[in-house]
């Protein structure tokens, strides 16, 4: 595997982007762009971009910049491999062109911004259950942990249901306005 230059630096943007934006909004307990910023990722530099962007943001932030510490390994692993898969979920969808802004249309935008809704309900189910059944094996409680983790998943899913939405005509313009894949 190789890539040019320019998708190289295009990996380094979107991994800084994706750790910068999650840091002004902390103190919001579950809403992030960190999700929508590695499912783009692979939207835009296909599967294997994504999965790079994915699992090397992820790590960054884990293991350097998050103020909450370093996880237990059991929970990095589950937060490493679950945004992995959501950087190949990106790179998925466009190669099913399953988002695509289609100028013959005009009832195809819409279907892509819902399409992308229930990408980010979906992917945030399979993040959060993997990642509160590792914090359920850590902690070797699973019902108090699956329980107490309902109101948060709750949070998180929806605002990632709402962040894919509101961005997906960001993302179709990108994708437009990008000659070819990188």
């Amino acid at each position: 595997m190789s890539f040019s230059a320019q998708k190289l630096a295009l990996i380094g943007v979107l991994i800084a982007l994706a750790i910068a934006l999650k840091l002004p909004i902390l103190t919001v307990p579950n809403v992030e762009f960190f999700t929508f910023i590695v499912f783009s990722s692979g939207y835009l530099l296909g599967t294997t971009g994504g999965v790079v962007v994915g699992i090397i943001s992820i790590s960054i932030y884990t293991s350097i910049i998050t103020p909450y510490g370093l996880p237990p390994l059991p929970i990095a692993l589950a937060q490493i491999f679950c945004m992995g898969l959501i950087g190949f979920a990106g790179g998925l969808a466009f190669r099913l062109n399953a988002i695509a802004l289609d100028q013959n249309s005009s009832f195809r935008p819409y279907l892509s911004i819902l399409i992308l809704g229930i990408s980010g309900l979906v992917l945030t189910i399979i993040y959060d259950l993997f990642t509160n059944l590792a914090t359920a094996f850590v902690v070797g409680q699973f019902l108090p942990v699956m329980i107490a983790a309902i109101p948060f998943a709750l949070i998180h899913i929806l605002s990632n249901v709402i962040i894919f939405m509101v961005l997906a005509p960001l993302l179709m313009k990108i994708s437009k306005a990008q000659p070819a894949k990188i």
